[in-house]
């Protein structure tokens, strides 16, 4: 990393607290779908098979085994890992990174695809029924299944001179990766990508800023006097009073929300309610601020300036708002496309605005990957494994070949001042003709690469210093990432939870807790809120065990930062 984010934990907001981590696990030759639907017979020889695996670990290892240089195995060695399946036109087997590393260090995959929407279910069969495969890259709950895991640090240690290097960059790793033994079980997977950092951005259409002669607003008061233009001052001019001057679709979640609407108020939203600084957990639904905020937000509501639907609006609804036309003012999204503007091109981010005490903040969310690699206690050869993935991680060029294809298409290495510096390409339909005849850059990546699901982790620093080419159009939502990040604030810290018991009861406290402040939020925001309506809603955060759910947040925090 550099700068700013050089030995600094950025720490995920969404999947982490509830110790959900990406794994890649094991090591064995036989086939996990067909031991997956028969387990329930042979769990008990698998369990055998595992344990004596476990005892005679290594063996394998010292004739064919190479521990430093290419190849990894003397002799070719294969190992099978379940992946999800990202692409129906080619698979895993064909794509050319897998080829070219099978080459370079001997390694065969045989790769057991699973399609995303049955993928849970064979998961947990495997590992309720101890037929674990070689390797699984995907979603497992770390929280009640590292037991199962080889445990790494002292391979990594002995086998991973390139992961332990990277680890020495970071301050975030890997204490991330750490199960509730204490012991790492998985190593990080997919994009550290500078995009993702924010997830909900509020956009506003600065064609109508323009056309209004009105400046970018900067605090609540100011917001709502654009919003007020928007209304009454035709910004669109086709003479009607047509235009929606605010709409969202969700009082949180991915994109679409007004999580960040709270922060000049010194609160923010999020999907589990807290906000962490200085290692300090805090509900923010109690504070004042997040009264004031309501307030605030039910008097636009009142003027007619947030969108009468926007508490009821599907996600499809929600795609299509602006479709009709040039009617929207301020949009929610990770991009202004998301609420279905004609000219995404004509909206800008809305600044973090600063409250009256000059406070600015913005929900963040951690580049850090809590998980992607691990392997089974079935595993009978794991240092081979760990160099794999090892291998894998040597180099920018493996991670963008594992990520995003072939050389010349999406990407490109510059070099500057010695440097290796990425570049990425623009694809346009006669490229994806001249490269596979695939439909859309997604189509292209999820076939030629493992696209999100890639073990090469894309790391942060990569990322900070991609480049473009000259077709490359703006990127405003980086733009935006970058320039609003310094006010960014977490919800709860990259790591798995300190113990099954408290995942399972912040769970069970959560959905009571999310129930009611969609609710309540939307209620507020449309009916208004005054002290007394303001006291119940504290009685009820009270009989919803919120002090309990903030106790066991601070023991999560407490144990991984």
């Amino acid at each position: 990393m550099t700068g700013m984010y050089m030995k600094k934990k950025w720490l995920r907001v969404g999947a982490l607290g509830m110790g959900m981590a990406m794994v890649l696990t094991g090591c064995q030759n036989s086939s996990p779908a067909a031991e997956a639907d028969s387990a329930g017979s042979n769990a008990a020889g698998a369990k055998a098979e595992s344990e004596a695996a476990s005892q005679d670990q290594g063996a394998a290892a010292s004739g064919n085994f190479n521990a430093e240089g290419l190849p990894i195995v003397k002799e070719k060695e294969t190992f099978t890992i379940a992946v999800p399946q990202t692409s129906t036109l080619k698979t895993a087997a064909e794509k050319q990174c897998v080829i070219e590393t099978e080459e370079a260090t001997n390694i065969h995959i045989e790769w057991v695809e699973i399609p995303a929407s049955g993928w849970d279910e064979k998961i947990n069969i495997m590992f309720s029924t101890d037929s674990l495969p070689d390797a699984i890259l995907g979603d497992i709950d770390m929280s009640r299944n590292f037991d199962q895991l080889v445990a790494l640090d002292e391979y990594l240690e002995q086998y991973a001179p390139n992961v332990t290097a990277f680890f020495e960059t970071r301050d975030d790793y890997p204490n991330a990766l750490r199960s509730p033994d204490g012991k790492i079980h998985t190593l990080p997977i997919g994009d550290e990508s500078t995009h993702n950092i924010i997830d909900s951005h509020l956009w506003i259409n600065q064609t109508w800023l323009d056309h209004l002669s009105l400046e970018m607003p900067e605090t609540p008061e100011e917001l709502k006097e654009v919003l007020i233009a928007f209304r009454d001052q035709d910004p669109n001019g086709n003479g009607k009073q047509d235009e929606i001057p605010f709409t969202f679709q969700d009082s949180w979640g991915w994109g679409t929300s007004i999580e960040n609407i709270f922060g000049p108020f010194g609160v923010l939203e999020n999907g589990y309610h807290v906000i962490t600084q200085d290692k300090k957990v805090t509900f923010c639904a109690k504070e004042q601020g997040y009264y004031d905020a309501l307030v605030w937000l039910h008097d636009l509501y009142q003027e007619g300036l947030i969108d009468k639907d926007a508490f009821t609006l599907s996600g499809d609804q929600y795609a299509a708002r602006g479709a009709s036309g040039d009617i929207l003012g301020l949009v929610a999204g990770y991009r202004a496309e998301e609420a279905g503007v004609t000219a995404d091109s004509a909206y800008r981010a809305l600044p973090v605005l600063k409250g009256k005490d000059g406070v600015q903040m913005i929900g963040i969310n951690n580049v850090t990957k809590p998980g992607g690699f691990a392997i089974s206690k079935n595993c009978k050869n794991p240092e081979a494994l760990v160099r794999w993935y090892d291998y894998i991680n040597s180099s920018l060029e493996l991670a963008l070949k594992w990520g995003r294809g072939a050389e010349g298409v999406w990407w490109n290495i510059l070099e500057e001042n010695g440097e290796e510096i990425p570049q990425f390409l623009t694809i346009d339909n006669d490229v994806l003709a001249a490269n596979g005849g695939y439909q859309s850059k997604a189509e292209y990546r999820n076939a030629e690469s493992f696209s999100g699901k890639t073990p090469a982790l894309w790391r942060y620093e990569y990322d900070q210093k991609l480049v473009y080419d000259d077709k490359w159009p703006h990127d405003y939502k980086l733009e935006a990432v970058r320039a609003q990040v310094d006010f960014g604030v977490v919800g709860l810290p990259a790591g798995m939870a300190v113990s099954l018991e408290n995942t399972e009861r912040r769970s069970i406290l959560q959905t009571d807790i999310d129930t009611y402040l969609k609710k309540f939020i939307a209620d507020s925001v449309i009916n208004g809120i005054d002290e007394g309506k303001w006291q119940e809603h504290l009685k009820t955060l009270e009989s919803l065990k919120v002090d309990e759910y903030t106790q066991l947040c601070q023991e999560f925090v407490d144990s991984v930062e």
